[in-house]
């Protein structure tokens, strides 16, 4: 009878183990990609959320416009209105802006009236159908950006003085119908946020009703922020 060839026991147990080993550092490698895959989707996401929501911001400020308008109790509110007293709930500013776009050629301005606020951790707009409301006008609220804390806005006047609020306290100088209609000419918006860390952004408004003085506009403003 003819020898017939094979493997021995312990050259199968050999052979199992190296595939076993194989398999796992295969494994291994494979998850490890696909977690480098996940962390970078989640960063890739995490910075088109922020951006989306800077350029949101940046986009209603450069379209800025010196157009007071009515509340709902027919009081006139200024252009850019922004107050460190406000109620709960209420923008930390609003203003009107303009290129509000209509492609449906519905019967409206071409001016929206838009806010800006810290809900919680969410930073949110809010924006007016109509420029002057009456008792039953509401905004509607767009959620932008989440995990924000610490909002803070400052505004720069004609002579390049910082303030907290806007119109600034000797706002009651001059002709009643330019203050009303009185921009900044500058604007500091910084956030902490929980991935990058603090954000800020200097914007300078569009040219308002008030002649713009010579020399730095920035002046007083950290060289690291200034555009």
């Amino acid at each position: 009878m003819p020898r017939q060839a094979g493997f021995t026991l312990l050259e199968l147990l050999i052979a199992i183990a190296l595939f076993a080993l194989l398999g796992l550092g295969t494994y291994r490698m494979l998850d490890a990609v696909l977690r480098s895959d996940a962390a970078t989707l989640e960063q890739e996401q995490a910075l088109r959320e922020l951006s989306r929501a800077v350029w949101a911001f940046e986009r209603d400020i450069l379209h800025a416009s010196p157009r007071p308008v009515r509340d709902g109790y027919g009081e006139e509110q200024a252009a850019f209105v922004a107050r460190p007293d406000r109620r709960p709930g209420d923008p930390l500013f609003e203003f009107t802006r303009g290129g509000w776009r209509n492609p449906t050629g519905l019967v409206r301005s071409d001016y929206q009236r838009v806010g800006w606020r810290l809900s919680g951790d969410r930073l949110e707009r809010l924006y007016w159908v109509v420029l002057d409301r009456d008792v039953g006008s509401q905004p509607r609220v767009q959620s932008v950006l989440s995990g924000v804390r610490e909002l803070q806005v400052r505004f720069q006047d004609e002579e390049a003085a910082w303030h907290e609020e806007w119109p600034p306290f000797d706002n009651q100088r001059g002709d009643p119908e330019a203050a009303s209609e009185r921009m900044p000419r500058a604007l500091q918006l910084s956030f902490e946020h929980p991935r990058y860390g603090r954000i800020e952004r200097l914007l300078r408004l569009p040219d308002g009703p008030f002649r713009q003085p010579a020399g730095n506009p920035f002046e007083g403003v950290p060289e690291g922020v200034q555009p």
